[in-house]
């Protein structure tokens, strides 16, 4: 190199070692591309090499074209490094320090055969001791290696200072350049940054200081941004109005919270003064922003759920859909697992995951829209142990619906249908089965019309009754004892009012009105009317109760079960005897209110034997009584339980399959009928996840436990003893078949609960919501509990 090319060259090196950081930057900068220039001019470069080049490598190509701002800071991957790294960036990653070396990673082969080890982390000494290499770093994402202090600090004269992919020779290759005064050199400019950094000695540290000052403002602007996002995520309210306009009322709730808390708040006080001194472009307030921070914020929510359905391994799933406001179909996932810790014991979870878009509303388009769902969580479909839905043909059909298509995916993802929506087709199996029960709620529906239809008569129905009358659904046929409790509880009451509502129409002059009114005080103050009052509230509040039950997340299929048992042991009791409590009950309101006890007398029509063999008509030797019980209350007490018995059938078979899990006494009754081993070979047969040998013998040492221990009654109660207790080695198999019990979903509760937030993310004001932040928003509020705990650091 000529003489005058030298002194420039080293010129240059003395600036890049006297001013690591920032306060030269521009020097820095000068200098090195001064460097870069006499480098690639001259042939080769006088003095000593930083370390032998005779070993052919293979060079890593410079991440060329990526543009990468001077505040954004590096990632962990080297590969992922630009070729000119920011003095900001070099000393926020030198503060960090290095990423962490991967030790366990499985690193792959190259074409030669040849992979990466663990062991190069290390430098074997003479003595046979290791010192580890904390300036090594492997990027697993192109299968190289970088060295941190070269890459950050070296110059194109150092080999390898971009990296390699090579592996032959590799510990040689090693020695050789660590040992070299290059390595050694960018060895030393590391080391005194990262000194002067740490003890706040280095000769620019004013400049570091506002720096880090202006990293954490902002870092302070985004927290208070991510909390307001969850604020109004988690209450369902808009996020913008009609304008962005900071000081505009009509900007709505995110630039109005943010208004108002720049009153109280430094952080936000300070941004906004520099907002309205054109101090900055960056705001973090924009729509756009608002978004992501959305996205982020329900993205890591899903994260902490998948994390723990992984860690629970068996999961269920549970689909239900609903049109939106917009007319979308709208499909609700929720996947349920049991989390089992062993201070906490077991809780059972049902977490919503989003909702889907489908146009396809077959099986198996919908059976397509949740596996591609499932793709992107990234969860095993092999681990999915049951599936609920509700009963509509597209979910349940045997054929073509999602569980026979799921089936055939994964036969171990057993189908139950969902109890909630079963005990409603009872209800309303019963109510279709006669033409009374029809007449009945179509008159409890005439008298919410008649006074819901303006607010004058609204207001004489309360100023009688303590609460309203309420109006039928038309889905939900076990929610109609709202309906008929009034009449239950206040029938004198609602006599009252509805004859003063007559004499109030009669003075308006409303002719309709008044007839209306008098037919249905006429009818409601009959004896049948009565009677049928108190049977349909003792049927629709056993239904009622049972069904709200079991749509709870912690009860799992053994509740189901028992209360199906209960109720169906209700409904028998109550055909034999239970006209005779409901005469007694209704008798006491008729007294009360003068309501004469008698049945009405209607004309017989006799049938004409047409055949000598005929039978007489034995209905005409009825009584109006008798034949009011045998028309009306055994025929719907025996619709009703048949209706249940034929609608749970399905209980059977996993009664089969679980029954023996069940409680403390079926685990002794199969005990001593020496049924364990029946059991446990039908659901290793089943299922397939134990081994039953070994379950057998687990459940007979657990015998003895529950003799010992109080407390010990259901299948929930026999896991937690278990992991409070670390006793999961003794009862491996026994904790399997708990968990894929206790995983098994009953209702689409949930599912149905996600619509109701749905509605007031998308309603008429915000009808075009996108389905993306549709989803997240409903992440956001059903999900708020892990959302409150994130953090943000």
């Amino acid at each position: 190199m000529p003489r005058r090319n030298l002194r420039k060259f080293q010129s240059c090196q003395r600036i890049l070692r006297c001013n690591p950081t920032y306060r030269y930057r521009h020097m820095k900068r000068t200098a090195l591309a001064a460097t870069n220039r006499i480098l690639s001019a001259s042939s080769e470069v006088e003095g000593e090499a930083s370390c032998s080049t005779k070993q052919t490598v293979t060079d890593i190509p410079a991440a060329a074209g990526k543009e990468v701002s001077e505040s954004e800071p590096l990632t962990d991957d080297p590969r992922d490094w630009p070729s000119r790294i920011s003095d900001r960036q070099v000393c926020d990653i030198v503060a960090h320090g290095p990423p962490q070396q991967n030790k366990s990673c499985e690193f792959p082969f190259n074409k030669e055969r040849r992979r990466f080890t663990s062991t190069h982390f290390y430098r074997t000494m003479a003595n046979g001791e290791k010192i580890r290499r904390s300036w090594l770093m492997y990027s697993v994402k192109k299968d190289a290696i970088f060295w941190f202090c070269c890459k950050l600090f070296g110059t194109g004269d150092i080999p390898l200072h971009r990296g390699t992919s090579g592996w032959k020779a590799l510990s040689k290759r090693l020695q050789q350049h660590e040992t070299g005064k290059g390595h050694q050199d960018c060895m030393v400019k590391w080391f005194d940054l990262r000194s002067g950094i740490v003890n706040c000695t280095s000769i620019d540290q004013l400049e570091l200081q506002a720096f880090l000052k202006e990293r954490d403002f902002w870092r302070n602007v985004v927290k208070r941004m991510v909390d307001v996002v969850i604020f109004l995520s988690e209450r369902n309210l808009a996020f913008r109005g009609s304008n962005e306009k900071l000081g505009d009322p009509s900007n709505v709730n995110f630039l109005g919270l943010f208004e108002l808390l720049a009153k109280y708040d430094t952080v936000l006080s300070e941004l906004l003064q520099r907002i309205k001194k054109a101090e900055i472009h960056v705001q973090y307030l924009s729509p756009q922003i608002q978004n992501e921070l959305i996205q982020f914020v329900a993205s890591n929510i899903q994260e902490v759920n998948i994390a723990q359905l992984k860690k629970a391994k068996y999961y269920s799933i549970i689909l239900d859909c609903t049109p939106d406001m917009s007319h979308e179909e709208q499909m609700s996932v929720v996947l349920r697992f049991v989390e089992c810790n062993g201070e906490d014991g077991v809780n059972i979870r049902e977490v919503f995951v989003g909702f889907l878009n489908v146009h396809d509303t077959t099986g198996e388009g919908l059976l397509e829209a949740f596996l591609e769902k499932a793709n992107n969580l990234g969860i095993d479909i092999a681990d999915m142990r049951g599936q609920a839905y509700d009963n509509g043909t597209n979910m349940r059909g045997k054929n073509k619906g999602v569980q026979a298509r799921m089936l055939e995916i994964n036969d171990r993802a057993l189908y139950v249908p969902c109890g909630a929506h079963t005990w409603n087709l009872v209800i309303s199996d019963a109510a279709k089965s006669l033409k009374y029960a029809v007449d009945f709620f179509g008159l409890i529906n005439r008298i919410y019309v008649i006074f819901s239809s303006s607010p004058s008569r609204w207001d004489i129905l309360q100023e009688h009754m303590p609460i309203s009358v309420k109006g039928l659904s038309d889905t939900r046929w076990e929610s109609r004892i709202d309906a008929v409790k009034p009449l239950h509880y206040h029938l004198e009451e609602l006599c009252n009012a509805l004859s003063s509502l007559r004499e109030y129409v009669l003075d308006k002059k409303d002719g309709n009105t008044a007839t209306e009114a008098g037919a249905l005080l006429d009818h409601v103050t009959t004896w049948p009317f009565v009677l049928t009052v108190y049977t349909w509230y003792d049927i629709l509040f056993h239904v009622n109760k049972t069904s709200k039950l079991i749509q709870s997340p912690d009860v799992s299929i053994n509740v189901l079960q028992a209360e199906v048992g209960a109720t169906k042991k209700f409904l028998e009791d109550y055909r034999n005897t239970g006209y005779i409590s409901v005469v007694t009950n209704a008798r006491e309101i008729a007294e009360h209110m003068g309501i004469e006890q008698v049945f009405p007398e209607t004309r017989v029509r006799r049938k004409k034997r047409m055949f000598d063999y005929e039978c007489a008509d034995d209905s005409s030797r009825l009584s109006a009584e008798e034949k009011f019980k045998s028309q009306f209350f055994l025929v719907l007490t025996d619709q009703t339980i048949s209706s249940v018995s034929l609608r749970f059938d399905q209980l059977v078979g996993w009664y089969k399959l679980f029954g023996f899990l069940y409680n403390t006494n079926s685990l002794k009754q199969r005990h001593r009928e020496n049924e364990l081993e029946n059991h446990s070979k039908n659901f290793e047969r089943k299922m397939g996840d134990i081994d039953a040998n070994e379950l057998i013998m687990e459940l007979n040492c657990f015998i003895y436990v529950i003799k010992k221990e109080r407390g010990l009654v259901t299948a929930n109660n026999f896991l937690t003893y278990i992991y409070k207790n670390s006793l999961q080695e003794i009862y491996p198999n026994l904790c399997i078949c708990i968990r894929i019990l206790l995983t098994t979903p009953i209702t689409v509760a949930d599912a149905e609960r996600s619509f109701s937030r749905m509605k007031l993310i998308k309603n008429i004001l915000c009808s075009t919501t996108t389905d993306d932040r549709l989803s997240a928003l409903a992440v956001i509020s059903i999900e708020n509990k892990i959302a409150r705990s994130l953090d943000y650091d």
